[in-house]
């Protein structure tokens, strides 16, 4: 067993807590979310967690937004700027490892028990095969998990940036909106926070409806409730485009070990997530539609599986 401190750092909470690495999975302890704009930086929330925690590690994983094996990472929603060597030193630890948030999120599904995923589509992971993991948050990730020997191998990417792609003619409506001054749209652009925010701004303009809403927070919830027509088409309009590229992830990183669904706004939006057309347009492929013939895909519903990834990218003893 070896025990490591981990946390999850996003742009609004950071996560924190003491994980025990097993062969077989991990298990948290003292786990705590603290708000980011109370702290000036990771090493006050830490030094935080740490007085109210007990705490005998030597090693520290953080999955943040940001290239695995960084030194040092900015964020851009908040003036916190991680890096590893003063950490280290600041705490006295062997290592401190800075992780991609979603090669976490990837390196926890294999182990992950089947009741922390709402299964979407019904299906049997091939043996040996890939799994990718995707999904909408501040941004959007991806990365694949392949086994290795008597482990799993994540392979992180940058998916999130591939050039959309319309399939109907809303999104060409769209896609024509937003390109008009030139410049690459990519996925991330509309299948995240942020996208959610600039389909309603996009659907108001092409509907000649008034934009009441501010943030994707108050769009999602108006788009849960119902209350906002436009709010509703955005939710829907994310939630098709987000499946099309669920299925070119697939098609891309040959996961017939299935494909998991993550993210914050894939969790507020997840009823738009359970339709018909969500399941017809994942595998909707034209003459690869039948490679998704009894390919699982599912939404991730533990909030911690950032924090039980991250236990695995720390050195073994």
């Amino acid at each position: 067993m070896t025990a490591v401190i981990v946390g999850d750092v996003g742009g609004t909470n950071v996560r924190l807590a003491l994980a025990t690495r097993m062969e077989t999975g991990v298990i948290l302890h003292s786990v705590q979310r603290l708000p980011v704009r109370e702290f000036g930086s990771l090493d006050a929330a830490l030094a935080a967690w740490r007085a109210d925690a007990t705490c005998d590690a030597d090693y520290a994983v953080f999955a943040l937004a940001g290239p695995t094996g960084a030194e040092e990472v900015r964020f851009t929603n908040s003036d916190w700027v991680v890096s590893a060597e003063p950490l280290r030193k600041m705490f006295g630890l062997k290592s401190v490892t800075l992780v991609n948030d979603f090669a976490a999120q990837a390196r926890a599904a294999p182990v992950s028990a089947d009741d922390q995923f709402e299964v979407l589509i019904e299906g049997f992971p091939q043996p040996g095969a890939p799994m990718v993991v995707l999904g909408p948050g501040t941004g959007l990730g991806m990365a694949s998990v392949v086994p290795s020997e008597n482990d799993w191998k994540v392979i992180p990417s940058e998916g999130g940036h591939q050039a959309f792609a319309p399939l109907d003619a809303r999104e060409r409506s769209i896609l024509d909106h937003l390109a008009r001054d030139g410049g690459i749209i990519s996925f991330e652009m509309l299948v995240s926070g942020m996208g959610l925010e600039c389909l309603y701004a996009t659907l108001a303009v092409l509907r000649a409806k008034p934009a009441r809403l501010v943030g994707a927070p108050e769009i999602g919830l108006a788009a849960i409730a119902g209350d906002d027509p436009i709010a509703v088409e955005a939710a829907e309009t994310l939630a098709l485009m987000l499946a099309t590229f669920a299925g070119n992830a697939v098609l891309a990183t040959g996961a017939k070990g299935g494909c998991v669904i993550a993210g914050g706004v894939a969790e507020a939006l997840a009823p738009f997530l359970r339709t018909e057309a969500f399941r017809a347009r994942f595998t909707a492929h034209g003459p690869m539609s039948a490679y998704f013939e009894n390919l699982p895909l599912r939404r991730a519903r533990n909030p911690f599986a950032a924090l039980e990834g991250a236990a695995f990218f720390a050195p073994k003893d």
